[in-house]
C-alpha cells in the first residue's frame, strides 16, 4: 500500500490539538505520544517488494520440460534462481 501523506498530516495536527487541550505539564508528553503514534501509523502502511537472485548449490535438472518430457537429464551446476516477496514494515 502506498504511504498516505495526507493522513499523516491530519494525525500530526490532531496530536498538536490534543496537546493544546492539556494545560498541565503533561502536554509535552501528550504531544510526543501523538506524534510518535502518527509516525508509526504512517510507516506501517508501507509495502516492501523485493526480488532476490542467487545461486542454488545443488544445481538444476536439465531435463526436457513437458509436454515432451519430463525426461531425466544431467544436473547443471550452478543454477541461477530468483524469488520475489512482498512484506510490510512492523
Amino acid at each position: 500500500m502506498a504511504l498516505n501523506k495526507a493522513l499523516l498530516a491530519t494525525e500530526i495536527e490532531n496530536a498538536f490539538k490534543a496537546s493544546q487541550l492539556d494545560p498541565g505539564p503533561a502536554s509535552q508528553t501528550t504531544l510526543a505520544n501523538g506524534l510518535a503514534q502518527a509516525i508509526y501509523n504512517y510507516l506501517i502502511q508501507a509495502t516492501v517488494s523485493t526480488t532476490v537472485t542467487g545461486t542454488a548449490v545443488g544445481g538444476v535438472n536439465a531435463s526436457i520440460p513437458p509436454p515432451a518430457g519430463p525426461t531425466p537429464g544431467p544436473i547443471t551446476v550452478p543454477a541461477t534462481v530468483t524469488g520475489s516477496g512482498t512484506g510490510t514494515l512492523s
